[in-house]
C-alpha cells in the first residue's frame, strides 16, 4: 500500500511534467485563449450535431469573464457555492467563472437526496447553488425547497439555465480579481 501523501503543495519532478504550481483554472484559461482563441473549446453534447452550441476559448473565456463578474454581485471571493444538475455548458461556464471570480464550486452529484445535498452544502458551507429542475425525474427545484431551512448560510439558489442572463446583466466596469492557487 503506497504511503498517505503528507503535503498539499506541487514537488517538481524530473519528469519534464509541464504542470506549474503557479497556475490557476482561471489563468490556465487565459493562457489558452491568447495562445489558440479561435480553437474550439467546448462543443455541447445533444444527440442532434446541427443543435450542438460550440465555443471557441476566446468565447469561453469571454463568457467566463461575464460569469465571474456576474458571481461577484451576489457573492465574495473565498466563498463557496454549489452547482447541483447533470452536465450542460452553462456548467463549465460557471466552473471557469467561478475560478476567474476566486470562488470554490461545489459539486452535488444530480442523483443524490435531499438529506445527502444537506449534507454536501452544510459541510461545505455553501452560501449559494445553481440547480436545474430536475434531472431524469429527481425534483431538484423541489428537493432544495425542502431542505433550505437547514441551511443556514445558504443564501442563494439560482438556476443554471438562467446563467447566460445573470452574466450578460453584469458590470464590467470592476477587475477580477487576482486570485492564486493558495487562495482558498
Amino acid at each position: 500500500m503506497p504511503a498517505p501523501l503528507t503535503t498539499s503543495h506541487w514537488i517538481p519532478d524530473d519528469s519534464g511534467s509541464p504542470l506549474r504550481p503557479d497556475v490557476t483554472v482561471g489563468s490556465a484559461l487565459r493562457q489558452v485563449a491568447a495562445e489558440v482563441p479561435d480553437r474550439i473549446a467546448l462543443v455541447e453534447g445533444v444527440p442532434d450535431p446541427e443543435a450542438r452550441r460550440r465555443w471557441t476559448y476566446a468565447e469561453l473565456l469571454h463568457d467566463a469573464e461575464r460569469c465571474a463578474a456576474a458571481l461577484l454581485t451576489r457573492f465574495s471571493p473565498g466563498e463557496h457555492i454549489g452547482v447541483w444538475a447533470h452536465n450542460l455548458p452553462e456548467w463549465v461556464v460557471l466552473e471557469y467563472g467561478a475560478a476567474l471570480a476566486g470562488l470554490t464550486l461545489v459539486t452535488v452529484n444530480p442523483s443524490f437526496q435531499p438529506a445527502e445535498v444537506a449534507y454536501v452544502l452544510g459541510q461545505s458551507k455553501s452560501v449559494g447553488v445553481f440547480i436545474v429542475p430536475e434531472v431524469r425525474g429527481n425534483p431538484l427545484a423541489a428537493h432544495i425547497e425542502t431542505i433550505r431551512g437547514d441551511l443556514p448560510e445558504l443564501r442563494e439558489v439560482l438556476r443554471l439555465d438562467q446563467l447566460t442572463e445573470l452574466s450578460a446583466a453584469a458590470p464590467l466596469d470592476q477587475p477580477l480579481p487576482t486570485v492564486g492557487p493558495n487562495d482558498p
